[in-house]
This record gives structure tokens, sequence and C-alpha cells, in this order.
């Protein structure tokens, strides 16, 4: 199985790490700065990626780069849980909602802020409040 990312620093450390001939515990201890750097971002994906790389590396998958995703930013809607951002469930049961990056009432496994660029321009011609921000920050 292949797993994609889109954050191009966290698969280009994957493919150097990869290329070291270490343990696979080794090889995620690497990844501890990733760890540091996305413990208080605000933003779903980042910390989806790194579990994904980790998940990827103990069951022996391949990590590719994905295609850049985009999200869509509700401006001046910012809430106790954070920023307000588009969102909808990965599983189709259900159409797209606002939600903060940091609402803990989320299983984040269950929801995307991402779309691509096709999907985040019809969104934001539906919403007049909204701006469209690229992922890779």
């Amino acid at each position: 199985m292949t797993v994609k990312i889109a954050d191009k620093e966290l698969f280009d450390m994957y493919q150097s790490t990869m290329a070291e001939s270490i343990s696979d515990w080794k090889r995620i201890a690497k990844f501890a700065k990733f760890i540091d750097k996305y413990a208080d971002d605000e933003t779903i994906y980042n910390r989806d990626d790194l579990a994904s790389v980790i998940d990827a590396i103990l069951n022996h998958e391949t990590v590719k780069l994905s295609a850049p995703m985009y999200r869509l930013k509700m401006n001046g809607m910012v809430g106790s849980d954070g920023q307000q951002y588009v969102s909808r469930r990965v599983d189709d049961r259900g159409g797209y909602f606002i939600c903060g990056v940091r609402n803990p009432r989320v299983d984040r496994g269950k929801i995307t802020q991402q779309f691509t660029r096709d999907e985040a321009e019809f969104l934001k011609d539906l919403l007049n409040n909204s701006s469209i921000e690229n992922v890779e920050e």
C-alpha cells in the first residue's frame, strides 16, 4: 500500500531516513523534530501526515508526495478551538461544515480540511466569506 502526504519537508526527511540502513525505530526517532514542530500546529493535515509516515515505516509501506491540496479559511471566524475552516467527513456521509482546527470533539481521522484546487474553487464560489490557502505553507 502507498501512503500519500502533502508535506514536502516531511517527505524529504522520509526519503533520506529510508535510505539509511537502520532499524525502523531509529528511523522513527529521526522524526522527533517534526513531533516538536507539529505539537502546537493548528492544522490537522500536518499531524495526520506525520502519523501516516510513522505508520508507513512500521508497516513497511511506501510514502509518496501527493498533489498540492488546499483549505478554505473562514475569514473572521475564530472560536475557542481556533481558526475555522471548511471541513467534511472523509467517509462521504455528510456535507461540508465549519470546524476549528483544535476542536477536541473531532476525531481527526474522520474529517478532512484538505481539498483539491478544483474542489476548493467550487467551495469558495459557494461561500462569500472564504479565501483559499495553499496547504504547502
